[in-house]
């Protein structure tokens, strides 16, 4: 995160902004090997623009992706947060070749009217 954090049971946190060039290398050294899921959360501060605000997430998605891509074993995982609005389709494209399973899914405590989903793709093909 790039807020500390209370410390939680069993996990390494790290501050730390993912979009910085030393980030991903930083978090593939923390890992003791391939990774089973990467789960993202991310978001960029909003901005009030809608179509500004996607854009943001989006390229923060298609970052967390590609760390995926890298660091995760035959058959993993990987959620990320997306905003929906139409320029994510030609990442769905690429994971969908990357993996077997890619979907939407929508948290139950996400708002109905919030352009916030999760990408929710598994099977990792290498």
């Amino acid at each position: 995160d790039v807020q500390e954090m209370q410390p939680v049971p069993g996990a390494h946190l790290m501050v730390g902004d993912f979009m910085a060039a030393d980030a991903p290398g930083r978090l593939k050294d923390a890992l003791a090997g391939p990774a089973d899921v990467v789960l993202s959360d991310m978001a960029a501060p909003a901005t009030g623009h809608a179509a500004t605000d996607h854009l943001r997430v989006t390229a923060l998605l298609e970052a967390a992706f590609e760390f995926a891509c890298a660091v995760l074993k035959p058959g993993g995982a990987f959620v990320g947060k997306a905003f929906k609005g139409g320029s994510e389709q030609e990442l769905l494209a690429r994971m969908k070749r990357r993996f077997e399973s890619v979907r939407h899914a929508k948290p139950p405590a996400s708002r109905k009217e919030s352009a916030e989903t999760y990408v929710v793709a598994q099977g990792f093909r290498g």
